[in-house]
């Protein structure tokens, strides 16, 4: 079997690959191990991520999901901060009938799914991956461009030896809406009995709560979840969770390609530094790769990323290695937000996506001395 590209991964960043280059008339072949597998995951994004992708009408016509105007963050000592969010919304969906429905896209388009893991790989003038298949047969796939896109613990990473993303930890759990169990907000808690370097939430999905915290280290999972459920749901009985750990790739600078072997969404690491957020990320990256194997100049990949979303996640990257892990730091921190100019700052930059290179630092410059003096001398501000 002879494609142009394989992808490896049938996730969002995997089925959206596919999808752009078949947009352009370029053979693909997409993989994935597991058509049955759920992603633990929150599964929320802005709407306003979706129509920058071309997709928001198709996927909210033929998907069930959940919309949310309103976000709830609850400081590590102060009352709780309610914003009503403005010009946007997040959608909820449930990850596998999202990721399902990408796969769906992608083969419309053209794509060959096949469902099977890669287990060996040679590279020469051309890539030639073995694949096995789910009945244990062997095929082999030769390729020009590989993508991988099959997530923080990468296969194509290993066999090809670029180095996995590092990686904080989540452990997660969906449980059945009642009468007691009623949210129509999507919040965050942060401290640090429930949560370290990172924050605790609850999403609201249709029928049921996503609920989840997350830690540097595995071993503080169980005891802050357990924390944080007895904090959140202190007069109902939740015994009968099952509670799933997963990686979420830590943002730093590493290859966005080897040869031509691509690194797409989480098997690079493009989750968005202090608030988490994945799914739009890693369908942006697949889109510039699929740019950038358009025009057969893998150098664009980096240069497309770097002009939209560089600059972002490198402050926001500094920003939450001084901000987390200090409850008082994140308490001040999150207590600013109050003030009106504030949110629509963050509005802006979380929930519609503006693409302004200087929304991040003026964000951060609302902020003052709080971090001033950690970041701002890192770049130029531009009023």
């Amino acid at each position: 079997m002879n494609y142009e590209v394989l992808v490896v991964g049938g996730g969002p960043a995997g089925s959206t690959a596919a999808k752009f280059l078949l947009e352009e008339g370029i053979e693909t072949c997409l993989i994935e191990r597991n058509l049955e597998f759920k992603k633990p995951c929150g599964g929320g994004i802005p709407s306003a991520g979706l129509k920058d992708l071309g997709i928001l009408d198709e996927i909210t016509k033929k998907l069930k999901f959940r919309r949310v105007k309103k976000v709830i963050i609850i400081p590590p000592y102060s009352e709780p901060l309610e914003v009503e969010l403005q010009k946007g919304e997040i959608l909820i969906f449930n990850r596998f009938e999202f990721d399902s429905f990408l796969r769906k896209i992608a083969t419309e388009k053209g794509a060959t799914l096949i469902e099977g893991e890669v287990v060996n790989l040679e590279k020469n003038k051309s890539i030639k991956a073995t694949v096995k298949l789910k009945n244990g047969t062997l095929r082999e796939i030769i390729c020009k461009y590989l993508i991988a896109a099959d997530g923080v613990n990468s296969k194509i990473c290993s066999l090809s030896g670029i180095k996995k993303p590092n990686f904080f930890w989540t452990i997660s759990s969906q449980i059945q809406i009642n009468s007691e169990l009623q949210t129509e907000a999507c919040e965050f808690w942060f401290g640090s009995t429930h949560a370290s370097f990172f924050y605790s939430w609850v999403f609201p999905g249709n029928n049921y709560l996503s609920i989840g915290t997350g830690s540097p280290k595995a071993k503080e999972l169980k005891n802050f979840i357990d924390n944080f459920i007895k904090k959140r749901f202190p007069s109902t009985n939740i015994s009968d969770m099952k509670l799933r750990a997963y990686k979420i790739p830590k943002w730093e600078k590493r290859p966005f390609y080897m040869g031509n072997i691509i690194l797409c969404g989480d098997a690079l690491g493009t989750v968005m530094p202090v608030s988490f957020e994945g799914i739009y990320y890693a369908m942006k990256s697949a889109q510039f790769a699929s740019e950038a194997i358009k025009q057969k100049n893998l150098n664009i990949y980096e240069k497309l990323w770097e002009q939209r979303f560089g600059r972002q996640f490198f402050i926001m990257k500094n920003f939450q290695d001084y901000m987390f892990g200090d409850d008082k730091r994140i308490d001040k921190w999150l207590n600013k937000h109050r003030n009106p100019h504030i949110q629509e700052l963050a509005m802006a930059l979380w929930l519609r996506k503006e693409k302004t290179s200087n929304l991040t630092p003026l964000y951060l410059k609302a902020f003052g001395s709080l971090i001033s003096r950690i970041l701002l001398p890192q770049v130029k501000i531009n009023m």
